[in-house]
């Protein structure tokens, strides 16, 4: 769904327990719904929200609340995967007058499990959803080669990608992987072509499988078949 002013989101997450913006990365999230607990990403080489992080905003929504508590996670999709399960079980129970918010420059890296619980709105006219990825030239041309690669040229390419880093292999996957999930996801919100989404949950699973310390090469090939 549509939103036209970033000053509604207020407004918008008030009737619902739990929605997610997408919005444009020139858009300063801390700024956004200030009256509010806000969770940001953290960590000295690598940001991530952290399964400490989203405890903590479980106990604080453990007690009894009278009036209104609006919980802003930005950029959702830094979450671990440890941190994300943690979030769905507390959504399974959500306290009185809670109201959990995503402020997320790209929703398409949220798992579809996470998504298909929230409303989920992005910025009418900015379109981020046209914005080209923010990745090199190098992982672009790796991440669209993945995305159309056939049965017999998967394997030269799943090749290229796992030596893509050669002193950080998963990351260097990950990486890929992320630009593949935007493609997809935006080409899918641009054309509306159901391959494009089929594709979209394969490469999450991928995503997910490798930060479970999945085998590269086996599981680039295994979901994409």
């Amino acid at each position: 769904m549509q939103f036209d002013n970033i000053d509604k989101i207020a407004e918008i997450s008030s009737k619902t327990n739990f929605s997610i913006f997408e919005l444009p990365k020139k858009v300063a999230l801390d700024t956004i719904f200030t009256n509010s607990v806000h969770v940001t990403p953290k960590g000295d080489k690598k940001l991530h929200i952290s399964i400490e992080q989203i405890r903590e905003i479980t106990k604080l929504t453990s007690s009894k609340q009278s009036d209104k508590l609006y919980i802003v996670i930005e950029q959702p999709e830094l979450m671990t995967i440890d941190a994300t399960n943690a979030f769905l079980k507390a959504l399974e129970e959500p306290g009185q007058n809670i109201h959990y918010v995503f402020l997320s420059y790209n929703a398409g890296l949220l798992l579809p499990t996470v998504r298909s619980r929230a409303n989920n709105y992005y910025l009418k006219n900015t379109q981020p959803v046209k914005e080209s990825p923010n990745y090199s030239t190098d992982v672009i041309k790796l991440a669209k080669s993945y995305l159309s690669a056939s049965g017999t040229s998967l394997p030269e390419i799943v090749e290229k990608i796992t030596k893509f880093k050669k002193d950080d292999p998963r990351g260097g996957v990950l990486e890929i992987l992320e630009a593949s999930i935007e493609l997809s996801y935006k080409s899918y919100l641009i054309t509306g072509n159901a391959t494009f989404l089929q594709k979209l949950e394969k490469l999450l699973e991928t995503k997910e499988a490798i930060l479970q310390n999945g085998h590269l090469k086996l599981q680039l090939i295994a979901n994409m078949i």
